[in-house]
């Protein structure tokens, strides 16, 4: 047990860690989650890609190629633009439900995550629940097989290089990174 284990109040094969949620967190995970799963990609697919389908409906019915152009032009801004708004409302949307918690308290061990609220409630995600990890320059990521859930738990939270390490050889010796 390192001198780490003792102060915070963990055990001999886990990490104790608290953070308070940031809304960029959010916004990081989300856009980890486009990028690294089907689903996230299927998300920002239909968002550029429904746009195109009035263009499209228009140039088979004839409508001039002046016109049709012009289109195509204007609809994929207006798709990327609807995607961001719609990330950054979910970002904000999720930010606020986890705010409600002034701190979190987690504690990572060869079973899995637990997280324990302020309020007295906590959660398990075990490793087998997990199709596996992923890591961003301030995030740490799991995704849940079931529904695709992203779970994040920033980087921040670790106060010392040696408890980031061995947060991150959990996330390796239990999941497949992504």
């Amino acid at each position: 047990m390192d001198a780490t284990d003792e102060v915070r109040g963990a055990g001999l094969g886990e990490v104790e860690v608290y953070y308070r949620p940031r809304p960029g967190d959010v916004r990081e995970a989300l856009r980890w989650r486009i990028r690294k799963t089907f689903r996230g990609r299927l998300w920002l697919l239909l968002w550029l890609g429904l746009p195109l389908v009035p263009a499209a409906l228009g140039a088979v019915r004839g409508i001039p190629p002046e016109q049709t152009l012009g289109l195509a032009g204007v609809v994929p801004a207006v798709g990327w633009y609807g995607a961001y708004l719609s990330l950054d409302w979910r970002a904000y949307r999720m930010h606020r439900r986890a705010a409600r918690y002034r701190e979190y308290r987690c504690t990572v061990s060869d079973t899995g995550v637990v997280t324990r609220l302020p309020d007295g409630t906590s959660g398990e995600v075990a490793w087998d629940w997990c199709a596996g990890f992923g890591e961003t320059r301030n995030l740490f990521l799991l995704l849940v097989k079931e529904n695709g859930a992203v779970l994040w738990l920033p980087k921040r939270a670790a106060l010392t290089d040696a408890e980031l390490d061995r947060v991150r050889a959990f996330h390796a010796r239990n999941l497949r990174r992504l």
